[in-house]
């Protein structure tokens, strides 16, 4: 994944909406929040980069916790992988949107500035864009964006990763046994 060129493609996003955004932006508590969309006073959207399938779902949780004490409306992950480790079987992601009230979403780095759009307008109250084709995008999913799947429900719709091991077939090794003749 490539952060920089992320932050790049972001920072155009927010100067074609008019609005500000932060690389690295500090919380009033001192934590570090990856991206952040603000218009002027008002916070849009807290984007996380996660780079690794270990801890996914406590490193969303942490990450939303933030995002929710920082007063963010809503919070998209992108994550590089194509799978989401153990989908629909965490109670973090209704946590984060039942109780902590954030909008919650997940998307590959590929779908980062459409998911990114589709959030802040939706934040904004401007025209969501309508060309969306077929992405892996958990807000978008194949959907018109009158109808985008976000959050909990959509993350359990993402196909878990397979968990099941084939067989691995054991490499025997011949041993010869010495045999002494004898004369």
């Amino acid at each position: 994944m490539r952060v920089k060129a992320l932050v790049a493609g972001l920072k155009e996003l927010v100067e074609e909406l008019g609005i500000e955004g932060w690389h690295e932006f500090r919380t009033p508590d001192r934590t570090r929040i990856d991206f952040a969309v603000t218009q002027s006073s008002n916070r849009l959207l807290a984007v996380e980069f996660e780079r690794s399938r270990k801890w996914l779902f406590a490193r969303v949780l942490y990450n939303s916790v933030k995002a929710q004490r920082a007063e963010f409306p809503a919070i998209l992950f992108v994550y590089p992988f194509y799978d989401l480790p153990r989908a629909g079987r965490s109670w973090v992601p209704d946590y984060v949107e039942d109780t902590l009230g954030l909008r919650l979403a997940l998307c590959h780095p590929r779908d980062c500035l459409i998911a990114a759009r589709t959030l802040v307008c939706e934040q904004l109250k401007l025209p969501v864009p309508t060309g969306i084709t077929e992405t892996d995008c958990v807000i978008s999913s194949n959907t018109q964006p009158d109808s985008l799947k976000v959050g909990a429900e959509a993350w359990k719709s993402m196909k878990p990763r397979s968990t099941s091991k084939k067989a691995r077939k054991r490499q025997v090794t011949k041993t010869s046994a010495k045999t002494k003749k004898t004369s």
